[in-house]
C-alpha cells in the first residue's frame, strides 16, 4: 500500500514504542502497521479497538490490504475483550495497537490494567489517538506507568497532581513539575497536526437558528425560572440541558430545509435522546426513501463498505458520545450538528467521521446555533479548543 509523502516523513525517526498522536483523518491506522512491519520480524498484530471499530471490520480490511499476499497473524478485539483475555492474546513477539489510546487513560481500570501490563509482555507497542490527553495531564498516568516514568497511580498523583480534599471530595486544582511532564511526553508521543498541505478539503457553515415567538417565551421563562412545569432545574448541567432540548423544534426545522437542499449522503450529530427521536419522525414522515443508518447506544447500524459506492442518499444519524471516534463515516461528504457537545475532544474526533485524506469531495459541516441561547457560548468555546462547563456560565443566564 502506497504511503503518502508526509506519513514517509512523519515515520522516520519514531521511537520503536510511540504514541502516535495525530489528527483524525491523517491515516493513523496504515501508518501503525507500517511502523509495526519496520520493528518487528517476526509479526504478530494484536489490535485493541472500540467495539464499533471491531464490528465494522475497518482494522481488518486495513491489514489485509497493506499486507496483502504476507497477511501477517494477528487479532483485532474489542476492550472488553481485551480486559478479559489478554494473557491469551499477546506473546514476546507482538506488536500491541492500542486504537483510541485516551479510552485507556485511567490506570485502575480494567483496561488499563490490561493495557499496561500486556505492554510490559510484547515486543512493541503502538498507541493511536489524535487526543491522546483528553482532560489534560491528569490523562497521562497510564502512560507514564507503561514508560516507567512511575509505577503506579498513587506515585503519579504525588508526584504530578495538587489535589485539595478539604472539602470532603478530591478537587483537581493543578499540575506540578510541569517542565518534567513535557519533558518526557516529547520522548514518546508524536504528534501530527492537519495543516498546510495536510488540510483536508473542507467547509464549516454557521447556521443560525431564530425560534419562533412562542418558543422562545417558553425558553426565557425556564431559564428565569428554573423551572419546566413542576421539573425544579436545580443544577446547571440540567438547566442547560433542558434550555437545549427547548429549542428541539427549531433546530429541527432547520435540518429539514438542509436536507430539501442536498442530494448527498449526510451525517448528523445529536446529543439527547429527545432529538433522535425528532430526527426519527421527521425522516419517518418526509425521508421515506432515504435508507436511515445509526451510531448511538441505542443502535449500531452503519452500511458496510462495499456497498458505498451503489447506496441511494442516506441519512446516518450519530449520538456524539458513541460515533465521534473510531468509526468511519466517509460516504458522507455533508455533516449536520444539530446540537453542539460539551466535550472538545468529542467535538475534534467527530470532525474527522466524513473527512479522510483522498475524499473526492469538499466536506460540509453545518454548524447549527439557536440564537439568544447558550449555542452561542458552547460553540465559541470548542473554536477555543476547550470544554464548554456550565458551572461557568450558569450566572450569565
Amino acid at each position: 500500500m502506497r504511503l503518502y509523502p508526509y506519513q514517509i516523513e512523519y515515520l522516520k525517526n519514531l521511537p520503536k514504542n510511540v504514541i502516535m498522536a495525530a489528527d483524525v483523518g491523517t491515516g493513523k491506522t496504515v501508518m501503525a502497521l507500517h511502523h509495526a512491519w519496520l520493528h518487528n520480524d517476526n509479526l504478530h498484530i494484536v489490535v485493541v479497538a472500540p467495539a464499533s471499530k471491531v464490528r465494522t471490520g475497518d482494522w481488518q480490511r486495513e491489514i489485509q490490504n497493506y499486507f496483502g499476499e504476507n497477511e501477517p497473524l494477528y487479532e483485532v478485539v474489542s476492550y472488553a475483550m481485551f480486559s478479559k483475555k489478554w494473557r491469551e492474546l499477546v506473546y514476546s513477539n507482538t506488536t500491541l495497537i492500542i486504537d483510541e489510546a485516551h479510552m485507556a487513560c485511567n490506570a485502575t481500570t480494567q483496561r488499563g490494567k490490561a493495557v499496561i501490563r500486556a505492554s510490559k509482555i510484547v515486543h512493541q507497542w503502538i498507541m493511536l489517538s489524535a487526543t491522546p490527553l483528553p482532560n489534560g495531564w491528569r490523562s497521562a498516568e497510564t502512560y507514564a506507568i507503561i514508560t516507567g516514568l512511575v509505577r503506579n497511580k498513587t506515585e503519579f498523583l504525588n508526584r504530578f497532581v495538587i489535589i485539595d480534599r478539604s472539602h470532603g471530595f478530591p478537587l483537581l486544582l493543578g499540575y506540578r513539575d510541569q517542565e518534567s511532564l513535557r519533558s518526557w511526553w516529547a520522548t514518546i508521543s508524536s504528534p501530527l497536526e492537519r495543516t498546510g498541505a495536510l488540510k483536508l478539503p473542507s467547509r464549516s457553515i454557521a447556521q443560525p437558528i431564530t425560534l419562533p415567538p412562542r418558543l422562545l417565551q417558553t425558553y426565557q421563562t425556564v431559564k428565569r425560572s428554573r423551572l419546566y412545569g413542576d421539573e425544579p432545574l436545580d443544577s446547571a448541567p440540567k438547566l442547560f440541558n433542558r434550555l437545549r432540548q427547548i429549542t428541539t423544534p427549531g433546530r429541527i426545522d432547520t435540518v429539514r430545509s438542509i436536507l430539501d437542499a442536498t442530494d448527498e449522503h449526510i451525517v448528523i450529530f445529536y446529543n439527547y435522546n429527545v432529538e433522535r427521536e425528532a430526527l426519527l419522525e421527521l425522516l419517518a414522515k418526509h425521508y421515506k426513501e432515504r435508507p436511515v443508518f445509526e451510531q448511538s447506544g441505542h443502535r449500531s447500524d452503519l452500511p458496510k463498505r462495499d456497498i458505498w459506492d451503489n447506496m441511494p442518499q442516506s441519512v446516518t444519524l450519530a449520538q456524539y458520545q458513541s460515533a465521534s471516534q473510531a468509526i468511519e463515516l466517509t460516504y458522507a461528504s455533508v455533516t449536520i450538528y444539530l446540537s453542539p457537545t460539551y466535550s472538545y475532544a468529542l467535538w475534534e474526533q467527530s470532525l474527522g467521521r466524513t473527512r479522510r485524506n483522498g475524499q473526492a469531495k469538499t466536506a460540509l459541516f453545518y454548524c447549527l446555533s439557536v440564537e439568544q441561547s447558550v449555542d452561542k457560548e458552547v460553540w465559541q468555546c470548542l473554536k477555543n479548543k476547550t470544554d464548554f462547563k456550565p458551572l461557568e456560565y450558569v450566572d450569565k443566564l
